[in-house]
């Protein structure tokens, strides 16, 4: 059904061209960071940094999954790009590249949130944190993937104690990235207490 609906949208958009060169050779990962380097220049800054670049290396990893439709594993490349750092937060950028699709940027689903805090103060008390959606990030801070699962959890810190913080999971289902689980601590109090927004599994 995807590869279906995929190859509609390719000749309703008049890219039947892409879909040749998807299904060319798999790019090498120098490529494929060089595709990332020219896509992402502004928001992704220090990429020419030599020390940078030796102590946050290019990874990848090669992904199979079964599908109802063939018989045939389906097969992809996760890349790991690093795109800048603070003092206590490091940014990557993940990319995907399959047969059909080629190579392109993972944007994960993130739940959108408001945070009451007691007197309108950050360090007071949280009074409630409701969702109001969801959304979608290019970004993951401080992130890790573990083949064996096939999962990739991030957890950003809001501040160098680590007291607050988000933290999100993302497994692979079925060619793709799926949020299962997502925690927040919003509370400045020198303590880990997350509260789970999201959790699937």
């Amino acid at each position: 059904m995807r590869t279906t609906l995929f190859l509609m949208t390719a000749l309703l958009a008049g890219t039947v061209p892409a879909i040749a060169s998807a299904q060319e050779s798999p790019l090498s990962e120098s490529d494929a960071f060089a595709r990332f380097a020219q896509s992402f220049p502004q928001l992704c800054y220090g990429l020419e940094d030599s020390a940078a670049a030796e102590y946050y290396p290019n990874e990848s990893w090669n992904l199979s999954w079964e599908t109802e439709y063939s018989d045939t594993p389906q097969t992809a490349t996760l890349y790991r790009f690093f795109c800048g750092s603070g003092a206590y937060n490091v940014n990557h950028m993940y990319y995907l590249e399959t047969e059909y699709e080629g190579l392109v940027p993972v944007g994960f689903a993130t739940p959108q949130f408001d945070v009451v805090y007691e007197n309108d103060d950050f360090e007071g008390a949280v009074l409630e944190m409701p969702m109001t959606g969801y959304g979608s990030q290019l970004l993951l801070t401080n992130s890790e993937f573990d083949p064996e699962t096939k999962t990739i959890t991030s957890h950003a810190l809001w501040r160098g104690l680590g007291d607050a913080f988000s933290a999100g999971t993302w497994t692979f289902d079925d060619g793709q990235f799926v949020l299962i689980r997502y925690d927040v601590d919003a509370q400045y109090d020198g303590e880990a207490n997350p509260e789970t927004l999201v959790s699937f599994k």
